[in-house]
């Protein structure tokens, strides 16, 4: 019960930071690389904080993890993380699949009482 209460809390972080336009442009720039918030920052038009405060959310969301660089041990670089981001691709996909097949359940329930109204129709007319 506690394990999935936390990944339902996890999925809404997921899914609270990808409604954000902004936060998904900064995933797709560090799909190419992995930037400093600085680097990340130069692409937007919004201040240092305003991009740390995004990171955060991402990082809460863990879809993206602070690595301290090799260069100084001081600094952090951004990088991808994929495991929550796999988790609601999953998530969607099983929900989608549970609609797709209850249209195809409908259609074919529709289909049935159509054909069936069809036949009964020209029983009458014999």
């Amino acid at each position: 019960m506690v394990e999935l209460k936390k990944k339902e809390q996890i999925l809404d972080r997921v899914f609270s930071a990808l409604a954000d336009h902004s936060r998904r442009q900064m995933l797709v720039r560090l799909r190419k690389e992995s930037l400093n918030i600085s680097e990340l920052a130069e692409s937007f038009s919004m201040t240092f904080a305003g991009v740390a405060k995004h990171i955060e959310v991402l990082t809460e969301a863990q879809l993206v993890r602070k690595v301290r660089a090799i260069e100084d041990g001081r600094s952090f670089r951004l990088e991808l993380q994929n495991q929550t981001l796999s988790e609601a691709t999953d998530w969607i996909h099983y929900h989608q699949r549970f609609w797709t097949n209850q249209l195809d359940k409908l259609e074919s329930f529709i289909e049935e009482k159509e054909n069936g109204s069809k036949v009964t129709k020209n029983r009458k007319k014999n």
